[in-house]
């Protein structure tokens, strides 16, 4: 075991240094700038972009409703239909009202010829062309009317289907066949294409407006191994009275995981820089006085100096320093026990 037989000889160096002017065998890193960062964890839920609710123009008794939660919807596929009877007789009603309306207007416009005619010979009066011209007026506008009523009443048979206005999945069914709704209420919820977002509510900190377009790694609660990365896209900027939290959201690169729902719960795991400063193996900070100080060694003397630090963060190996030490300088990391400023060191490769 290479690793046992280094520590052994360590050890046995560290025995056999004397006590006097003897360099101490001491292992050494060199203090450099990092780029550390902290996991912040929120926890969240993905939500679709967009979503929008389903309903009839008219009430009406449902008849079908042939979706189900969780489906996939295409752009003009059935959601649920309604009783028809009331419509389809409506419609039958104003083709006949146009047909009769149309009959009308041309027997209104042939007595206007004849009316014209007559006045032509001289056999007719004007009173009569006036009363005909009236009477063909009237046809017109009773045939538009008409008209009118006929196109109403094949949107009314038309909107006895309730079709999605674009793809998407749906998220929710609040009818049921045989239940009578009202115009305008929701039937089907639909989650539309346009993509996926995961809402937190994070603690109220200091520069959350900093995470905006920050990258996330999203992974579900119920499966850990299914991850999705994102981005934070936006960042309420008041406080929920309610909860004493923050809305945060983030914009998901990619789709919904098969198998996984609208509303399932994931944790947001981002990755905040550390202000500038140094990492050292935790075996490197001793004390002086109290607080946090760490042993510089001369590279010119190989000798030793206490030197207080400012300890920014500990890690499980590792503590971050964000200040006392210029970069580049050179820390006794193992063999400190015997030191005092001044000592003698040297490398314990050098020793070897």
């Amino acid at each position: 075991m290479p690793h046992a037989r280094y520590s052994l000889t360590f050890g046995l160096l560290l025995l056999a240094a004397p006590l006097g002017a003897e360099p101490l065998p001491v292992r050494l890193v060199t203090a450099l700038p990092d780029a550390a960062q902290r996991d912040a964890l929120f926890t969240g839920t993905i939500e679709p972009l967009d979503d929008f609710a389903s309903a009839f123009r008219d009430s009406g008794r449902l008849i079908a409703v042939p979706v189900r939660e969780g489906d996939r919807v295409v752009a003009g596929q059935e959601l649920a239909r309604i009783d028809p009877t009331q419509a389809d007789a409506a419609l039958r009603a104003a083709q006949a009202a146009l047909t009769g309306a149309e009959a009308a207007l041309r027997q209104a416009q042939q007595a206007r010829d004849r009316a014209e005619g007559l006045l032509s010979r001289g056999a007719g009066t004007r009173a009569d062309l006036d009363a005909a011209t009236e009477a063909l007026l009237a046809a017109v506008s009773g045939r538009d009317q008409a008209a009118a009523a006929l196109t109403k009443a094949r949107s009314n048979q038309r909107d006895t289907v309730l079709r999605a206005p674009q793809a998407g999945t749906v998220t929710a069914r609040s009818g049921e066949p045989g239940q009578v709704v009202e115009a305008g209420q929701a039937v089907v919820q639909i989650a539309a294409d346009t993509g996926l977002e995961a809402v937190f509510n994070a603690p109220d900190a200091v520069d959350l407006e900093a995470f905006l377009g920050h990258p996330v790694t999203l992974s579900f609660i119920d499966r850990p191994e299914v991850t999705l990365p994102a981005a934070i896209s936006e960042v309420a900027p008041l406080v929920d009275a309610a909860t004493g939290s923050v809305k945060v959201k983030a914009r998901v690169d990619g789709m919904l995981p098969e198998g996984m729902a609208f509303g399932s719960a994931v944790v947001g795991k981002i990755g905040l820089p550390l202000p500038g400063g140094m990492s050292l193996p935790w075996t490197a900070l001793t004390t002086q006085g109290g607080k946090p100080a760490v042993w510089v060694v001369d590279p010119a003397s190989m000798t030793v100096t206490l030197t207080p630090v400012v300890v920014a963060d500990y890690g499980a190996a590792v503590v971050r320093l964000s200040g006392g030490l210029e970069p580049g300088a050179l820390v006794v990391t193992e063999g400190s026990q015997l030191l005092y400023p001044g000592r003698a060191v040297i490398k314990v490769e050098d020793a070897q």
